[in-house]
């Protein structure tokens, strides 16, 4: 009776003592890498060679490396990577998915090399990151998104706070093709960045290859919905009164805002279309 007695405090109490330990243990050195199964050579290696498949020859430096998450074997890889433009040195960061030695899949390789089948169409989805960093650090870029910041700045609305401007290809756009025909002419001719930066932004813009976004956030409300396009004061009415005035280059945007907290999060848009600088539609009406 009294082994019987044993055996069931042992699997009552042992058992799930010893698990339970075990997993906060697996936690605590997972994320704190106490027992690393990646070092910076190696990472640094996986990293160039990566590099030098996708075609990129330029200068790397490894900046961070970690699990990308606790529960999950492979490493995020954090780097800058560079190259001469024009006299100058252009330098964005980028991160590449690796698997250790440990893995029992595809050990020391990156998610990039298993993905690698030498098309343009690839590299751009596994570059991705870096081609959207590429195009808002491009100086046409920046002084594009200096003139819509230095208007949409100007709106007051004490609930309302400017967050950000950014550029961003629109896979949809009816032109796309020739978007993704000039990358694969660049990747031909060797120019830098894989042909990521080489782009004439604006006739981009005009054919709606690339999007600009401005966003707001509302700094008060927390649940519920409010209009902040169509009320008075609103942004429509602000759009539609300065816009004009405003010396946006010719493109499509989309306004937004976003509000909500205690993970609750809602918002509004509407498109936005400048042609010879002036407001060619907002929302569904057209000038």
């Amino acid at each position: 009776m009294k082994k019987i007695l044993l055996l069931i405090f042992f699997i009552v109490n042992i058992v799930p003592l010893f698990f339970i330990l075990r997993f906060a243990f697996l936690i605590f050195t997972t994320t704190y890498d106490i027992f690393p199964e990646a070092n910076q050579a190696e990472v640094e290696t996986a990293v160039r060679r990566t590099l030098d498949l996708y075609g990129f020859k330029g200068d790397m430096k490894v900046t961070r490396f970690s699990r990308d998450k606790w529960t999950s074997e492979k490493y995020k890889i954090e780097y800058n990577y560079s190259e001469e433009v024009d006299g100058s040195r252009i330098t964005v960061s980028h991160a590449l998915f690796y698997r250790p030695k440990s893995s029992k899949y595809n050990p020391q390789k990156t998610d990039e090399e298993l993905a690698y089948d030498g098309t343009t169409k690839t590299m751009l989805q596994e570059f991705s990151d870096m081609a959207h960093k590429l195009l808002n650090q491009h100086p046409v870029s920046v002084s594009n998104k200096d003139k819509v910041e230095s208007f949409f700045k100007q709106y007051e609305n004490p609930n309302l706070e400017y967050v950000n401007s950014y550029w961003s290809v629109d896979t949809e756009s009816e032109n796309i093709q020739d978007y993704y025909a000039l990358i694969e002419k660049n990747r031909k001719e060797g120019k830098a960045f894989q042909g990521l930066y080489d782009l004439p932004i604006d006739e981009f813009l005009e054919k709606e290859m690339i999007k600009g976004y401005i966003i707001y956030r509302d700094i008060v409300l927390e649940e519920g919905e409010k209009d902040y396009f169509d009320s008075e004061g609103g942004l429509t009415e602000f759009i539609s009164n300065g816009i004009d005035n405003a010396e946006l280059p010719d493109a499509f945007y989309e306004v937004s805002y976003y509000y909500g907290a205690k993970g609750y999060r809602s918002g509004s848009s509407v498109p936005l279309k400048v042609q010879n600088h002036k407001m060619l539609y907002y929302g569904s009406n057209f000038n």
